[in-house]
């Protein structure tokens, strides 16, 4: 089974398909820009479907990252740095939930 592009767990059983593909970069303090890479579609698990279903980006982000730590990412407990990952998570995001995707069984 594939893995949820969202959490990182198996069992991902829905495709997002953007119908407006967003181009997601980041800018850093000294004014560089990085585009984030990927092409817009994003598999998922049924519960992070369900928070893409109901826009819910606040759960959605918070899936995603308790699910890095599970996975060994160093994410950190909080703060500064913690922000800055979840603005990360969410800009990445932006690229299948800019407009309605469409969504299609795996």
């Amino acid at each position: 089974m594939s893995p949820c592009d969202f959490c990182s767990s198996s069992g991902a059983r829905w495709l997002y398909v953007p119908q407006d593909r967003a181009t997601v970069a980041l800018m850093t303090d000294n004014g560089v820009v990085n585009p984030i890479p990927n092409d817009g579609r994003w598999r998922a698990c049924d519960l992070c479907s369900d928070l893409v279903d109901t826009d819910d980006m606040e759960n959605l982000v918070a899936r995603c990252l308790i699910g890095a730590r599970i996975a060994g990412a160093p994410v950190p407990e909080g703060g500064p740095l913690l922000e800055h990952m979840a603005m990360v998570v969410m800009a990445n995001f932006a690229t299948v939930l800019a407009g309605r995707p469409t969504k299609e069984r795996l």
